[in-house]
């Protein structure tokens, strides 16, 4: 059951794949209630969490235009919040996984990512979170 609390959480899905951000989009609005929003390519990407600094971000390392890579190290440098970064990739080997927590996410998981563990991902963070600020809304 979704905390009830996590329904304000506000999420970015990078993805270049429509179906699967789609469905990702679809699981995490009307399963868990968290606001999301996605993007298809690194550069509308950075734009829209540098616009809404979003709680999550979950992206995909090859993208259009600008790797999710380049996307982390950028949005954990300028954002005046520090979201918590999930990668969701194809390329499941040791050197990416190292490359992508160099770059700043959080957490790495190869596709295709059970939604629900993504949303467990989320909900202990959000949980984490609101142990360490006792004013928090969550």
């Amino acid at each position: 059951m979704v905390d009830q609390q996590a329904h304000s959480l506000s999420v970015l899905i990078i993805e270049d794949n429509a179906d699967t951000a789609a469905s990702l989009a679809r699981f995490l609005r009307l399963g868990c209630g968290y606001e999301v929003s996605t993007a298809w390519d690194g550069v509308k990407g950075t734009r829209a969490a540098l616009d809404h600094n979003p709680d999550v971000i979950i992206c995909d390392i090859g993208l259009p235009k600008r790797d999710g890579l380049v996307v982390a190290q950028e949005l954990n440098q300028r954002l005046p919040y520090r979201p918590l970064m999930i990668a969701v990739t194809g390329y499941g080997n040791r050197v990416t996984r190292d490359q992508a927590m160099a770059a700043g996410f959080d957490h790495f998981l190869v596709k295709p990512a059970d939604p629900f563990e993504i949303e467990a991902l989320i909900e202990a963070n959000a949980r984490r979170d609101s142990d360490a600020d006792p004013d928090s809304d969550f």
